[in-house]
C-alpha cells in the first residue's frame, strides 16, 4: 500500500500529527524534512469534502510545526517513490523551510459577483471549499512553473500600505481554473499588524477582497 503525502515539515508536531483523510497520520524522516503521510491504496476522489478534508489536515498541521511545504492534492506515491523524489534535495528543501519558517499567506483576489446566486448554506459551504482549495492545493499545480511578473493595476494599493509587514509576495495571472490573485508572506508575530492596516484599504481598493492567515501554500516549491 502507498501513502498520500500531505505536506514536508521541518520538526514533529506539537501534540502529534492527528488523522488525516481516514487513518492515524504518519511521519516519515526523508532529506532533512518529515513527510507526513497517511497510508492509502489509491487517490481520493477529488470532491467537495475530500478537498476539505485535505486543506483542514495541512491546516491543523502548520500551527503545529514551525514550517511546512504543503503538497499538492493527489500525490500518492510508494516509499521507495519518496526517496528518490528527495534524494540531493536537502538544500532546496532547507532554503523552503528558511523561506516559510513560522510566517503565513494571505491570498488577494479582486472582488466580483458570483455567477449564479447561492442556493442555500451547502452551496455556501461548497464556495468556500473551492476558495480554499484554490488558495492552497490547486494552485500547487501551477505556480512552480510559473513566471512572476508584476500585479496589475488593481492590486498597486497593496503594495503602498503593506510593503514593510510583506516578507516575499507572488502574483499569479488569471487562468481557467484560477481568478488572478496575489499571495503575500507574512510573519505569524505580524499578522495582526498585517490585518489592521489591510483593513484600511477598504477606501483605497474596495475592489480587492483578502482570506487567510492560510499556511504557505504558493510559497512552496513542488518538490512531489
Amino acid at each position: 500500500m502507498a501513502w498520500y503525502v500531505f505536506a514536508l515539515v521541518d520538526a514533529v508536531p506539537a501534540g502529534g500529527a492527528g488523522k488525516g483523510l481516514t487513518a492515524v497520520l504518519s511521519l516519515r524522516k526523508l532529506a532533512g524534512a518529515f513527510a507526513v503521510v497517511e497510508r492509502r491504496a489509491d487517490v481520493p476522489p477529488v470532491a467537495f469534502g475530500t478537498l476539505k478534508k485535505h486543506q483542514d489536515v495541512v491546516s491543523r498541521l502548520a500551527k503545529r510545526v514551525p514550517a511546512i511545504l504543503p503538497v499538492r492534492f493527489g500525490t500518492l506515491l510508494e516509499v521507495a517513490d519518496l526517496d528518490v523524489a528527495l534524494q540531493e534535495r536537502g538544500e532546496e528543501i532547507a532554503e523552503a523551510f528558511d523561506l516559510v519558517r513560522d510566517r503565513v499567506q494571505f491570498t488577494w483576489r479582486v472582488a466580483g459577483k458570483p455567477r449564479h446566486e447561492a442556493r442555500g448554506a451547502r452551496r455556501d459551504e461548497e464556495a468556500a471549499a473551492r476558495a480554499a482549495a484554490r488558495s492552497g492545493t490547486q494552485y500547487l499545480q501551477q505556480a512552480a512553473r510559473a513566471v512572476n511578473p508584476a500585479p496589475p493595476a488593481a492590486f498597486r494599493a497593496l503594495q503602498t500600505r503593506l510593503a514593510p509587514l510583506v516578507v516575499r509576495q507572488r502574483y499569479q495571472p488569471g487562468t481557467a481554473g484560477l481568478p488572478e490573485a496575489v499571495y503575500h508572506l507574512v510573519a505569524a508575530a505580524d499578522v495582526r499588524r498585517y490585518t489592521d492596516a489591510a483593513a484600511a484599504l477598504d477606501t483605497l481598493a474596495p475592489k480587492l477582497a483578502m482570506t487567510g492567515p492560510f499556511a504557505p501554500f504558493a510559497f512552496a516549491p513542488e518538490i512531489l
